[in-house]
């Protein structure tokens, strides 16, 4: 039993599955978005995320990889219909711009698993 408890906590401790959407605070004004993290993974230093913008018109979904320990992203692909609608397309690696809503992200989620 103890051991169930142990791996059960392993587990969750590694993923992060929002039930509810939380909302990444953002560095710098003007964007009239707002984004949420919807779901994060840890394998090492690289983190997995989806998140959601919520925009004027429109909300669009993007899945991200993000490395804490260069602080480079790339993303796996995206979808202006659903979470199961976005399709694997990654890019390369690229540098965050500081102030952005990637670099938002990247340090939000970063910081989630320190």
């Amino acid at each position: 039993m103890k051991k169930i408890f142990f791996l059960s906590f392993i587990l969750l401790g590694s993923v992060h599955a929002a039930n509810a959407e939380t909302l990444i605070p953002r560095s710098v004004d003007g964007d009239k978005g707002k984004y949420y993290l919807l779901e994060s993974k840890r394998n090492g230093n690289i983190i997995t995320a989806i998140h959601k913008r919520v925009g004027v018109y429109d909300t669009y979904y993007t899945k991200t990889e993000t490395n804490c320990s260069t602080m480079k992203m790339r993303e796996l692909g995206g979808s202006d219909v659903s979470v199961k609608s976005i399709k694997n397309s990654p890019t390369k690696w690229f540098d965050l711009v500081p102030g952005s809503s990637k670099s938002d992200l990247a340090n939000f989620v970063c910081r989630k698993y320190k």
